[in-house]
Formats: structure tokens, C-alpha cells, sequence
């Protein structure tokens, strides 16, 4: 399964070769949770970003504390950091299993594809897009009010308070940073096995 036995055909297996002609995104599962596991961390961005907003931005935005106001953006980034967090688990999980196990034959070799292309399209898409979006709308306001107030008119609110559930972002950057880790020490973990 290493990446480079990638650059001769005949030193692949049959599951390689179904693999390479099948898979939707043709990276290592390794290489796929490493991504996943540095959006994850990325996600750890979100308290400096709010902690650092401009005074004019945090007056006009914020009633409280910005870095314990709950806020629906922080929502958004922590539901993309614990799905590219997870996806980048369940990556590492496939190629541990795929490490240790004979060499999958049959519906076995679809069903690992379909796996991992699952894994791939939450960690990449959902956790890419939760990450990226949230944390480009909670640094909207280092532009300035004006920014901000953009926003505002096309029915953006990136400092919306989150009433019910308490996403802060301080809470934000508390799961954010221990999920990046943990995937990224998984995959190191994982390709020394």
C-alpha cells in the first residue's frame, strides 16, 4: 500500500489496480487523513481569529465577550472540524485494516472503495467546507465594520449569537485542537506499522 509502488503497475496488487482506476480521489487513505486531521486543526483557529477582531468590530458585533459568545459560525466550524476529524480516524482505521489483512478479493474490494470514498467526501467536502466557510466569515471582521456590514446586507451574519447550544469559540478551538492532533498522530502512528 505504499505510495510508491504506485509508479510500476505490474508490483501492484489486483486491489491496487481496482483502487487506482476507481477510487474519486487517488491519494494514499494516509495522505487523505493527513489532510483531514489539518483541517481538524485548523479549526483550533477560531478563538484567535475572534480574539484578535478589530475594537470597532467587537463593539458593534458583540453584547458580551467575544471569545464566550455562542456563535452560529463557531456552530458551523466545529460541526467541519468533527467531521474531517472523523473522517481522518476512519481513514487511518481503513488503511490499518487494509495493513494487516490479507488482500481484499470480491465485494470486499467495493465495499473499501465505497469506504473510503465516503470517509474522503465527509472529511473533504463537509469538514473542508465547515472549516474554510466559518472561519473566512469569523475573519470578516478584521476587514472592518464596513465588511461586516456587507455581509449583513446579503443576509450573512458571521457574529450571529447562538441561542441553546453554547459553541463559543473558545470551545470551538478546545475540540478543534485535540481532534487535529490525535489524526495526525494516528497517521504517523499508522504509517510506522
Amino acid at each position: 500500500m505504499s505510495d510508491d509502488r504506485r509508479s510500476d503497475p505490474t508490483d501492484r496488487s489486483r486491489y491496487e489496480l481496482v483502487r487506482a482506476a476507481n477510487v474519486v480521489v487517488p491519494l494514499s487513505p494516509i495522505r487523505k487523513a493527513r489532510i483531514c486531521g489539518a483541517l481538524a486543526l485548523s479549526g483550533s483557529l477560531t478563538a484567535p481569529i475572534v480574539a484578535t477582531l478589530p475594537p470597532a468590530v467587537r463593539e458593534e458585533s458583540f453584547s458580551g465577550p467575544p471569545l464566550a459568545t455562542p456563535l452560529g459560525v463557531a456552530a458551523v466550524v466545529l460541526v467541519g472540524t468533527l467531521a474531517a476529524g472523523g473522517a481522518g480516524l476512519g481513514l487511518v482505521e481503513l488503511r490499518r485494516r487494509l495493513a494487516r489483512r490479507p488482500e481484499p478479493s470480491g465485494d470486499s474490494v467495493w465495499t473499501f472503495l465505497a469506504v473510503e470514498d465516503a470517509l474522503t467526501g465527509v472529511g473533504f467536502v463537509t469538514g473542508g467546507l465547515g472549516v474554510g466557510v466559518g472561519l473566512a466569515l469569523l475573519a470578516s471582521g478584521h476587514w472592518g465594520v464596513e465588511a461586516v456590514e456587507r455581509l449583513h446586507r446579503n443576509g450573512i451574519e458571521p457574529y450571529l449569537p447562538l441561542s441553546g447550544l453554547p459553541v463559543t469559540p473558545v470551545s470551538v478551538t478546545a475540540v478543534a485542537l485535540p481532534v487535529g492532533v490525535a489524526v495526525l498522530a494516528a497517521t504517523v502512528v499508522v504509517d510506522r506499522e
